[in-house]
């Protein structure tokens, strides 16, 4: 879905739920909302040996070289478009 159409239905969502008089119908909207949106932006579950196999494995690839400095990943980002 283009960033457009996103917005103008957001925009779509936020003039009906104004045009909402009902309290109990307001709170089953945030309620559904809550529920739908925390669930699928969850952080990612890992354990702590999972964690300090990553980080040891993120720590080789730096001593290695592998990776790209921060000013060189904002200019290669500014040709994304």
């Amino acid at each position: 879905m283009s960033k457009d159409i996103l917005y103008i239905e957001k925009a779509k969502l936020i003039e009906s739920i104004v045009d909402i008089d009902d309290v109990d119908i307001i709170k089953k909207v945030r309620s559904f909302l809550k529920k739908s949106v925390s669930s699928s932006r969850r952080p990612a579950v890992m354990t702590v040996e999972e964690l300090q196999k990553e980080v040891a494995a993120a720590t080789e690839d730096v001593l290695k070289g592998n990776g790209i400095k921060h000013d060189d990943l904002i200019k290669e980002m500014r040709t994304w478009k």
